[in-house]
């Protein structure tokens, strides 16, 4: 019969207290997959879209298309062929909504705007990370244009 005694007033606020503390470390500890999550899947955007746009260059070597001219100045997304699905089309990046990429075509910059950036850091106040097409040795890659850590 020990079980079937009501709580008592100090019982109910340990264990109400008890579940706000787990609830409260469970949701730090999702915000961080989060964030590992979003990192992990604007980097693999990155590194897809440079290997789609030296499969281009390297075609363009072999001579079976041809050369669109200055691929510095466009846009990363347009020369590699495909665009992902948070990409915004609006012309100004300052317009970017959390977890969107854009192109700044001023500066010739991909811009993303980070939705959970809790972990990042950046030397521009916005919180945008901009990368720019760069000719390399062996074919193009996106550099960043500011240094960033994103632990």
């Amino acid at each position: 019969m020990y079980w079937r005694r009501p709580l008592t007033r100090l019982e109910a606020g340990l264990y109400a207290g008890l579940v706000g503390i787990l609830v409260v470390v469970f949701a730090s500890h999702m915000l961080d997959y989060l964030e590992a999550a979003e990192r992990a899947a604007m980097q693999s955007t990155l590194i897809n879209t440079t290997a789609a746009i030296n499969v281009r260059f390297a075609a363009n070597l072999v001579g079976q298309r041809d050369s669109p001219g200055d691929w510095k100045r466009r846009n990363p997304f347009e020369i590699a062929g495909a665009t992902p699905p948070n990409f915004s089309r609006n012309g100004d990046p300052g317009h970017l909504t959390s977890g969107q990429w854009g192109f700044d075509a001023e500066r010739a910059e991909l811009v993303y705007l980070p939705r959970f950036g809790m972990t990042l850091h950046t030397r521009s106040g916005d919180g945008a990370l901009r990368f720019r097409l760069v000719r390399g040795v062996v074919g193009y890659s996106l550099e960043p244009t500011a240094p960033f850590v994103w632990k």
